[in-house]
């Protein structure tokens, strides 16, 4: 009696509710991305999207980058494996299963690593104080690098206080003495005090940011060496010549004009000398910390390295905010790159990490070089905001490609008129060069 009753119910209910195959159908659930990995890339390489409600056949995601189709090539309802589209643009990327669609995170496309070799170009591991020919020339912690308006490099050698020249094969003295110090004088009879970095001007002239005499220093094409401003001890102050004060300058950047830009590090501020020796505060409130606007608005943190690019702006690697940040002429500060957290993360330029960045250049196309301290790399920013890594893997000392060479401390970088790169390689004690693999 039971079974013929139970036959009846479900008689009955399949009478009043209709008991049929399309009625047991449910609309698909929309899909779901929680993740995208690696969330930046080239074109043409594998990138994983979490989430929920993929289908398990992979002709039935359809999957787009900003737009542009990207094959499936594993799929299961919590996660797709897709090749990033070589058409494709930065942008969401968006999943379509049955009709239903919704878009997730950004990929950012990064430009595809060009190969880069590393050499040593001068120097050894072991420290030294030697002239002569370049494969056999010594320094000892070499700070900063930089190139002349004739294409040589000029090399401030920290660690034996001397700014030296290499050229036509041979590296020789600019001026400065082993025994450190501070004194005016030509060639060796001049004193600088733990030298940090230099740069030059359209007539030759080499400005030296002479970080324990708290001085910037000027040495002419015939070697004279001179203070421009500072030189009176440890502060701050605005003023000219020698009533002006800094406080552990580090890098110095000079413009078309005649003025050089001072990274003043413990005043956490960006100074302005004029030709005729008078210091101004362009950028920074001498309060570490982070903060964009203009003038005294702007806040640094340990200001390490400077360049000016060919619009006039001073691009700032402001080391430990890591981050680069732009000043203008008029004083303006803006971040390029970096999102403040120390690390390392190419991509974006807003959501970049670097650590440390100590050391800047510009190329002259519009691109900018960092010597990115505490990752052992040589980082490019592209014009199109995109960041990547030139060179340097783990912390050590090993030539051959960008990809596997390897670095330690590298503190300044700069750009010959070929687009060769040029590496202040501190604790290696060498000057590093980077070239196109061709």
């Amino acid at each position: 009696m039971k079974q013929i009753i139970t036959g009846c119910l479900l008689l009955a209910l399949c009478m009043g509710i209709g008991c049929n195959k399309d009625d047991d159908k449910q609309a698909p659930s929309s899909p779901v991305i929680t993740a995208i990995w690696p969330s930046s890339g080239t074109a043409g390489i594998i990138v994983t999207l979490k989430g929920k409600n993929f289908s398990y056949v992979r002709g039935e995601n359809k999957v787009q980058f900003n737009g542009s189709d990207a094959v499936v090539i594993e799929a299961s309802a919590g996660q797709l494996q897709v090749v990033s589209p070589a058409s494709g643009a930065t942008g969401p990327v968006s999943v379509t299963v049955g009709g239903n669609k919704v878009e997730g995170p950004v990929y950012a496309y990064v430009p595809a690593m060009e190969e880069y070799i590393v050499e040593t170009f001068s120097g050894s591991t072991t420290p030294g104080a030697t002239n002569g020919p370049i494969a056999t020339a010594l320094f000892r912690n070499p700070e900063g690098v930089a190139v002349d308006v004739n294409g040589r490099l000029i090399v401030t050698d920290r660690g034996n206080n001397l700014i030296r020249l290499m050229t036509a094969g041979q590296v020789s003295l600019v001026a400065g003495n082993t025994a450190g110090g501070y004194m005016e004088g030509t060639g060796a009879a001049a004193r600088f005090k733990l030298p940090w970095k230099a740069t030059t001007d359209a007539a030759g002239n080499i400005y030296v940011a002479d970080r324990d005499n708290h001085a910037i220093r000027k040495i002419t094409p015939q070697g004279e060496v001179s203070t421009l401003a500072g030189g009176n001890g440890a502060g701050y102050a605005d003023g000219q010549g020698a009533a002006a004060k800094f406080n552990q300058p580090l890098d110095v950047a000079a413009d078309g004009a005649g003025n050089v830009y001072v990274a003043d590090n413990l005043n956490h501020r960006i100074r302005k000398i004029a030709a005729d020796g008078t210091v101004t505060t362009l950028a920074g409130s001498g309060t570490a910390g982070f903060a964009d606007g203009t003038g005294a608005a702007a806040q640094f943190k340990n200001p390490s390295g400077l360049d000016v690019d060919k619009d006039g702006n001073i691009i700032v690697a402001d080391r430990l905010n890591h981050r680069i940040r732009k000043v203008t002429p008029a004083g303006a500060v803006t971040v390029i790159a970096g999102d403040g957290t120390t690390g390392y993360r190419d991509g974006d330029a807003a959501d970049s990490r670097f650590a440390d960045p100590y050391g800047i250049s510009g190329d002259k196309n519009g691109n900018i070089l960092i010597a990115d301290l505490n990752n052992n790399k040589i980082r490019r920013i592209s014009t199109a905001g995109m960041v990547s890594t030139v060179a340097g893997t783990v912390k050590g000392y090993a030539d051959g490609p960008g990809a596997a060479a390897q670095l330690n401390g590298p503190t300044d970088v700069c750009v010959d008129g070929e687009g060769t790169i040029y590496v202040a390689d501190l604790t290696n004690h060498c000057i590093r060069k980077i070239t196109l693999m061709k």
